[in-house]
């Protein structure tokens, strides 16, 4: 599988199982925590999966990239929307 779709699709696993697991943590439902968990690893899996899209690229500088893989552990979530909404265009080598 590409790096591309791992990048892809665990963004997009790891946002909606967050608002679900949040949605069901708010009604009070017994598998809020079994989904939250499982969000939790799929954002895992988005932030290692991005961060080796970042340092493997030919596209940017290694500041930016530094930046970027800095920015990912410090500050995980907001940077991976950030990164898969606006930078990631310029950034991948697709």
């Amino acid at each position: 599988m590409k790096l591309s779709t791992i990048v892809k699709w665990s963004f997009i696993t790891s946002f909606s199982l967050a608002i679900t697991g949040a949605y069901l943590k708010i009604m009070h439902s017994e598998i809020a925590n079994a989904i939250l968990i499982t969000g939790i690893l799929a954002t895992i899996t988005f932030i290692i999966s991005a961060i080796i899209e970042i340092r493997t690229s030919t596209r940017i500088t290694s500041a930016a990239k530094n930046l970027w893989t800095i920015a990912f552990i410090l500050f995980g979530g907001f940077t991976g929307f950030i990164y898969f909404f606006v930078g990631r265009k310029r950034i991948a080598d697709q």
